[in-house]
């Protein structure tokens, strides 16, 4: 119900038994083994699909980005993997230690997460693009690139799926739940988990930045408020997927000309 969006207690339950102490170095130690996971699933999809696999020819283009997609994909599950399997240490139940609890007010409350987050989302991006349009296409154009490639299906899957499952689980989930029994409290928490969130974004403008920052503020708001690292993947995945579908209708300016001296 929207109700519990704005009324009543917080409804954060999530508990881990891990130390305060190791929580932040997991997180970074799960970061690297998935990213090198991704680099193990790019070479074995060489060689499995060999020359069909379409990166097999040494700085071409369609290698370049189906391996950046078949890493992400690798990475990204094996990021849901490990980090499912390490919530369950030092005794943890998992399904708590990753707040992967029914929401509190029910399951219509994903409908009424998504309101806020759109809501925001269209009016930020609207003044976007009637102030400092060529930025918004600045950080649009990799994403149209990669979907106007022969790896689409690959990575509809990356961002609308293996995105929002592996950033949620680890950040609002893992982290999230470890760092909110410290002094840091619920608020300190979701600071720390957004801004590292944030910097995953690197490669944005600072406007793109802005928008990651709000967004993640915003998902560390619901699991404060709702408890279920269910209603922020889905919000996640819902926003990604309309992103992804927006870009297939839009057409982007192209990128300014190199500067000669």
């Amino acid at each position: 119900m929207a109700n519990a969006l704005l009324a009543g207690p917080s409804g954060f339950r999530g508990h881990t038994n891990w130390p305060a102490w190791a929580v932040l170095p997991a997180g970074f130690l799960i970061f690297i083994l998935a990213a090198l996971a991704g680099y193990i699933a790019v070479w074995l999809y060489s060689v499995v699909l060999g020359a069909d696999a379409g990166i097999t020819t040494p700085g071409s283009t369609a290698q370049m980005t189906t391996a950046v997609v078949v890493w992400l994909a690798g990475m990204q599950l094996s990021v849901v993997l490990i980090t499912y399997f390490a919530a369950g240490f030092f005794s943890s139940d998992r399904a708590s230690a990753l707040s992967l609890l029914r929401p509190q007010g029910g399951w219509s409350v994903l409908f009424w997460a998504l309101l806020p987050l759109f809501a925001i989302a269209l009016l930020w991006t609207g003044l976007l693009v009637l102030w400092q349009p060529e930025i918004v296409a600045q950080d649009l154009r990799p994403f149209v690139e990669l979907m106007k490639g022969d790896a689409f299906w690959l990575v509809m899957f990356v961002i609308c799926i293996g995105a929002p499952l592996s950033e949620e689980i680890l950040f609002r989930g893992f982290l999230f739940t470890g760092l909110a029994k410290t002094r840091l409290g619920l608020i300190g928490t979701s600071l720390v988990t957004t801004l590292l969130w944030t910097s995953l974004h690197a490669g944005y403008s600072i406007f793109g930045l802005l928008e990651v920052l709000w967004i993640g503020l915003y998902f560390s708001w619901l699991m404060a408020r709702i408890g279920s690292l269910w209603v922020t993947m889905f919000c996640h995945a819902v926003y990604n997927t309309a992103v992804a579908l927006a870009l297939l209708m839009v057409t982007l300016p192209p990128p300014p000309a190199p500067v000669v001296p």
